[in-house]
């Protein structure tokens, strides 16, 4: 099995990865999931700062890293990646706009959760999605937090996997496809 290490910036991403059914998921695919770690800013993956978590992956023994971050404002997806500076056993998925934007592309979760029918046609392209999610819920808030928040999308059935069937959004299917594919990024 493989040891497999997430670093993210927020709570929100470590609540779905630490999911049971994401865990067991990652399992089918011979991943142990070690650890999920948080940096609390976009900053900690850029320049020497990345290091100290890596470090803190490696005293767990992960054979591999994978690095979640936000595009948020940045210019462009490749400019922003390459500020991290990863190893070879290491891949930098970029969630775009924010994470929260996977939560928009999971239509059944957001469906159970809003109690009603909504069809996000471009999820990637709403620059606020907690905002959009509070607008969609008639303007009712769970106060602005995205860790309740993550809870609450747990509960009404998100998932990775279903976010990366939208049709438009390439981020959460870069994800998936990139976890299917540490085994053959580790034996090259």
């Amino acid at each position: 099995m493989v040891r497999l290490g997430i670093i993210c910036e927020g709570e929100s991403e470590t609540i779905i990865f630490n999911d049971i059914s994401f865990v067991n998921w990652l399992k089918n695919l011979d991943i142990d999931l070690v650890s999920v770690q948080e940096t609390g800013s976009i900053n900690q993956f850029f320049e020497d700062r990345f290091e100290k978590h890596r470090a803190l992956m490696l005293l767990k023994n992960v054979d591999f890293i994978l690095a979640l971050i936000d595009l948020d404002k940045a210019p462009s997806l490749r400019e922003h990646k390459n500020k991290v500076k990863t190893l070879e056993n290491e891949v930098v998925v970029i969630a775009v706009k924010e994470f929260e934007s996977w939560y928009l592309a999971d239509e059944n979760a957001l469906n159970n959760f809003l109690k009603k029918q909504i069809l996000v046609e471009f999820p990637e392209e709403i620059k606020e999605p907690l905002k959009e999610i509070v607008k969609l819920n008639n303007n009712k808030g769970f106060g602005k937090s995205k860790p309740f928040l993550a809870k609450m999308m747990l509960r009404n059935g998100f998932s990775i996997e279903n976010t990366a069937q939208h049709p438009n959004c390439p981020s959460a299917k870069y994800f998936i496809e990139k976890l299917k594919a540490i085994k053959l990024i580790l034996n090259n």
